[in-house]
């Protein structure tokens, strides 16, 4: 069966969203903007038929199956309901939520209308991400003991980032990515330990964070949006270790290391677009299969993650809405 999207939202993320999908041979049926000359630039630029100024009358738009929400973070839950009570599936870019409470909206009005949602975590479906995943569970590494990663911007001159109202801060733009990385490694810590520094405007400057698990093992992640740094990561098992280049969080290269620092092998995936239409590829055929939850990112998963950013953003001081 053959999708038509809609896009909610004219963003930056969709424009590399969108020329993913041209890549992939995807179809965008429309977009909608709240600025309708914004809109129909995008269309112009993308060749997609049909521009609004809208969002709803793009989710009522009856030749329309699936919905990707790119708008402001504070934002998403809005237009993912918007979407979802409208009967269609929805693709929420990340990070999926504010809080864990709007993630349990999603989940249950996703559930209550029968359709699809999942959160647009692009590099959980990264094939160098689903090869290395085979790795973990082939215990190839042994028992994890150790998962560090990083992920550091120099974004002070953004001004949505600087702004509480929307969504603002470093965990919920780059620190989503190592924490959903150690989710996906990991699984779900029996604790979390954060600690950093707000802005004079209230949202997180940079977070560090440690995450304890039953096993015994630990992950190690740190963000900062005010200075530029490593967007490296290493797990560290029993018998072997890898480590990512960086950025870890795209279709990067990666190597499994021995005890004795003796290479292993190494795994360089090839490179088509930035990566994004991946995840859009899986949520069709989930959707073909009669899915209703990715098995790879499933609703739970993101609300547990999104519980974890609460407990960070809280720790760390960041007034709680």
């Amino acid at each position: 069966m053959t999708y038509n999207w809609g896009f909610v939202g004219a963003s930056g993320i969709a424009n590399a969203m969108a020329k993913d999908f041209a890549l992939a041979g995807l179809n965008i049926g429309a977009v909608a903007s709240r600025d309708l000359a914004r809109a129909q630039t995008f269309a112009n630029n993308h060749g997609i038929a049909t521009a609004y100024g809208d969002y709803q009358q793009l989710v009522n738009d009856p030749t329309i199956d699936t919905i990707y929400v790119s708008t402001l973070n504070h934002l998403h839950k809005e237009h993912a309901l918007l979407a979802i009570n409208a009967g269609k599936h929805v693709l929420v870019e990340k990070p999926f939520t504010m809080n864990a409470h709007e993630a349990l909206e999603i989940q249950a009005g996703a559930k209550a209308n029968n359709v699809m949602a999942m959160e647009a975590m692009w590099t959980r479906f990264l094939p160098s991400h689903l090869e290395l995943q085979e790795v973990i569970e082939s215990k190839e590494l042994g028992e994890i003991r150790l998962l560090t990663a990083s992920h550091n911007q120099l974004l002070t001159h953004v001004e949505r980032l600087q702004n509480p109202d929307l969504g603002g801060g470093a965990m919920l733009d780059l620190g989503i990515y190592p924490l959903s990385f150690a989710y996906r490694i990991l699984g779900k810590p029996s604790a979390i330990h954060a600690n950093g520094q707000l802005t004079d405007r209230g949202v997180d400057e940079w977070a560090a964070v440690s995450l304890e698990y039953e096993t015994g093992a630990g992950a190690l992640l740190t963000t900062c949006m005010s200075a530029a740094g490593s967007t490296t990561a290493e797990i560290i098992g029993t018998k072997a270790r890898v480590e990512l280049d960086g950025p870890f969080y795209n279709n990067v290269a990666w190597r499994i290391i021995g005890p004795d620092d003796n290479l292993i092998r190494e795994y360089t995936p090839e490179q088509r677009g930035r990566g994004m239409q991946h995840q859009a590829l899986h949520f069709e055929e989930s959707l073909s299969k009669g899915l209703k939850e990715s098995p790879i990112l499933p609703l739970g998963e993101s609300v547990e993650i999104m519980k974890a950013m609460d407990s960070i953003r809280l720790q760390v001081g960041v007034p709680q809405k």
